[in-house]
């Protein structure tokens, strides 16, 4: 089969990607580690800076996996509450999970504001442990959650536990959880047998989340009033995930860059973390209202092309009820940033190089 001269294109295009990124990841990660290992000193002096600059080293890994997807045209339409006032807040976050490609463009939306993604604690599922950028996550500290019965209650513990030692003690500031424990399709079929044996709406472009992990964050974490003094959790931010005519991304897609550029919709509500019930079914049914008000929307937008103008509760009330608040925009990197950041990881690389082989020559001279 003969094939046009754009398919050749775009298939050499994406072969090339595939090599480029792969070696960003060689070049990238293994540095990152060297430069870890040799701030250990400063950790034992001060930890609180070694933190701080362990968080701005993973922001610019982070800008690094922005740019797989940035460099293929996949972008992000953030729309709803203005959030950027919660950046130095500490915040829940939580994402409707679809496929391999939520986390990548999650981090290209938050690596875009300064002092935000170093910030930052992922809960995620534990197969994302045994990845390249999962060890980059297990150093910065993130929480890999096991799913399934025979772990979930030994889980749930350990989160809370995390939640005590780590999170709340070196400040960081948002928590990312996916309430639905996994990608869309591996989920929807229970959640299905869920709603059937509940009684509840049906639901075809979300699943039912679980609730275990958010209970556990809201007794652990979270604040008892919005102004109690207290540094733990005082917003949650719920963040709609919307893909162009319900055809996820893939984390292979964003790699090979195949498929035509498009724009991803992020929509966020913002609540104070008072508005979010504590008793656990009031809290189930709190989150699954929120995730009945998600299927509408992604419905409406699926059929019709166009992102519904949705209420929000955080509306001026000297506005239309129907104004969205934060303004329509495109999430926009500057190519300043990624330049520099190479040149960094390039140039560190070459040093760490050196390095290893002026060692290795003083050992065989003493060995032989």
């Amino acid at each position: 089969m003969e094939h046009t001269p754009e398919e050749l294109y775009i298939g050499l295009r994406s072969a090339l990607r595939f090599i480029i990124w792969t070696l960003n990841n060689l070049y990238c990660i293994p540095v990152h580690f060297c430069w870890l290992f040799l701030l250990q000193p400063l950790k034992w002096i001060s930890e609180d800076n070694y933190w701080m600059v362990e968080g701005i080293m993973f922001r610019w890994l982070l800008s690094m996996v922005c740019l797989w997807s940035y460099s293929a045209g996949y972008h992000i339409v953030e729309v709803g509450d203005n959030f950027l006032d919660l950046i130095d807040e500490r915040t829940l976050v939580l994402f409707n999970h679809q496929s391999t490609a939520d986390v990548p463009l999650i981090m290209a939306a938050f690596s875009s504001r300064v002092g935000l993604s170093n910030n930052i604690m992922w809960i995620m599922d534990h197969v994302f442990k045994l990845t390249n950028f999962g060890l980059v996550s297990v150093a910065h500290g993130d929480f890999f959650i096991h799913g399934g019965p025979k772990y979930r209650d030994a889980s749930l513990l350990d989160l809370s536990s995390h939640l005590a030692d780590f999170y709340i003690p070196r400040k960081r500031r948002w928590l990312v959880l996916f309430p639905e424990g996994g990608f869309l399709k591996n989920k929807i079929q229970a959640s299905h047998r869920y709603s059937e044996k509940n009684n509840l709406p049906k639901l075809n472009n979300v699943a039912y989340p679980r609730i275990g992990a958010l209970k556990v964050i809201m007794d652990a974490a979270a604040a008892s009033h919005q102004n109690d003094g207290t540094d733990k959790i005082k917003y949650l931010l719920d963040v709609t995930v919307a893909y162009p005519g319900g055809r996820p991304l893939d984390l292979q897609t964003i790699f090979g860059g195949w498929r035509p550029s498009c724009d991803t919709i992020f929509y966020y509500r913002k609540y104070g973390i008072e508005e979010v019930p504590r008793d656990r079914d009031d809290l189930e049914s709190w989150l699954f209202k929120r995730y009945q008000e998600k299927e509408e929307i992604l419905q409406e937008y699926y059929n019709t092309g166009t992102f519904p103008n949705v209420p929000t509760p955080h509306s001026s009330e000297h506005q239309p009820e129907n104004v969205v608040t934060l303004p329509r925009s495109r999430v926009v990197h500057d190519p300043i940033d990624f330049i520099l950041r190479h040149c960094f990881y390039i140039a560190s690389t070459w040093i760490w190089l050196q390095l290893l082989y002026w060692i290795f020559s003083i050992l065989c001279r003493l060995l032989w």
